[in-house]
């Protein structure tokens, strides 16, 4: 009988660890299978480096890549493929965050019931968050001009355009990595720039919740604001003036003061809690990381710093989150790049009565600066960025959003070396936003 037990009871151990070892399988098998589906060594779903069938389009059901045998076909439009390069990704797997690298088993038609098996053999499709229509036309504006042009529907999270440059058509792409000049880079997503005056809205929303007075008091700027033994300056003399104006005439000195009065260690948290100088998070993978360095108290750069300059870097996806943020009341969208046509539920980086006033600020700065007329049928609230950079041409940024609940958008521009943010990124962001609004 002490054998018969021992024996049982052997069974039994053995049955229970090969169930342990099927429960632990099946749970990696439902959790992990789609990554072990479109693992570019599974020759079911790739041939020669390529995926072997699958669709991917745009929010609107326009193709912009398609797999058939191992063939592979962009869009028939040149100024698409170029436009939607680094959202797709390149033949070659140069450009790591394309979607087709990263949905690569929902592109081939992958589930966990019928494999990679799909009708016809036609693999599946990928409906993109992005609009082809919108991408074309920032990659028009912008021209011959490096940079980045980021749009989020800040409802539902979706990335609505990413748009960089340079880049190439993925139909004649570089002969040799080494030649390309940065092309492979997402300058919206995986780069930091100096933000000039877009930074002022951080800056601000410190002000605001750290000096109650804020509103009621009066500034003056006599185009310069000394400070050990150097300057801060503005391009003219703005005289006096409420903060409202200050941020519509983008007022360095102005800014420079308060910087100097909150401190670099504020100035820092309130940068860190409105995700500047993490990691933004688009399924699954990380946009660059900004930075704010503490200048010395009492400096020269730390006035600087309050003006969007010294050492401090942003991401433009960051700060088109933080518009999108400021324009749902404070609470941050969830971002992605499929189409859920869900509302985010976010999270909240600001009170809702601070985000309200920046917008209305953002609203002052469109209305007395910008020229709501430069937007037609839009309702735009933003700020824009000159940022020094050295000896080249300054940068030039714009951020904000359109606050029309049927056109929910944000958005961030930013191009390389080209001088006024208003005057040069301002018209890039009215052309994508006329796009997507005339567009339906």
């Amino acid at each position: 009988m002490r054998k018969v037990r021992n024996r049982a009871l052997s069974v039994i151990a053995i049955a229970l660890v090969c169930a342990a070892l099927t429960g632990f399988f099946l749970f990696r098998y439902f959790t992990q299978g789609d990554k072990w589906a479109g693992s570019v060594y599974n020759s079911d779903a790739y041939a020669g480096g390529r995926l072997r069938a699958g669709t991917v389009t745009d929010r609107e059901g326009e193709v912009l890549y398609k797999a058939q045998d191992g063939e592979v076909r962009y869009a028939a439009d040149e100024l698409t493929r170029r436009a939607l390069l680094h959202v797709i990704g390149d033949r070659a797997g140069n450009i790591g965050a394309g979607a087709v690298l990263r949905f690569a088993s929902q592109i081939s038609g992958y589930d966990p019931i019928n494999g990679l098996w799909t009708p016809g053999g036609e693999g599946g499709t990928l409906a993109l968050s992005v609009d082809a229509g919108a991408s074309r036309a920032a990659l028009s504006a912008m021209g011959n001009r490096n940079g980045a042009v980021v749009v989020i529907n800040y409802v539902t999270g979706e990335l609505i355009c990413a748009v960089s440059a340079p880049g190439f058509d993925p139909e004649n792409p570089p002969e040799r990595p080494e030649d390309a000049s940065g092309v492979y880079l997402n300058r919206g997503i995986s780069a930091t720039y100096t933000p000039g005056s877009v930074f002022k809205l951080v800056t601000l929303t410190a002000a605001i919740e750290t000096l109650p007075d804020l509103f009621d008091r009066d500034f003056h700027c006599d185009g310069a604001l000394y400070v050990g033994g150097g300057s801060v300056t503005c391009p003219d003399a703005h005289g006096d003036m409420k903060i409202e104006d200050a941020m519509a005439l983008s007022c360095n000195c102005v800014f420079g003061d308060l910087a100097l009065e909150l401190g670099g260690e504020t100035i820092r948290q309130y940068a860190e809690r409105l995700g500047l100088t993490d990691s933004v998070e688009l399924d699954g993978i990380l946009s660059a990381q900004g930075s704010f360095e503490i200048a010395p108290e009492g400096s020269l750069d730390l006035a600087w710093s309050g003006a969007g300059q010294y050492e401090t870097l942003v991401c433009p996806l960051a700060m088109a989150r933080l518009a999108a943020a400021i324009a749902r009341g404070g609470t941050a969208p969830e971002l992605t790049e499929l189409k859920t046509g869900r509302e985010s539920p976010g999270t909240r980086i600001l009170p809702e009565e601070t985000a309200e006033r920046l917008s209305c600020v953002m609203d002052y700065c469109t209305a007395k600066t910008y020229g709501d007329q430069n937007f037609p049928g839009l309702d735009i609230r933003a700020k824009s960025g000159t940022a020094e950079v050295g000896d080249s041409q300054p940068h030039a940024w714009f951020v904000g959003f359109n606050a029309d609940p049927a056109a929910p958008y944000a958005f961030a521009v930013i191009l390389e070396n080209s001088g006024s943010g208003a005057a040069e990124a301002g018209p890039v962001a009215n052309a994508v936003l006329q796009e997507l609004v005339g567009g339906g």
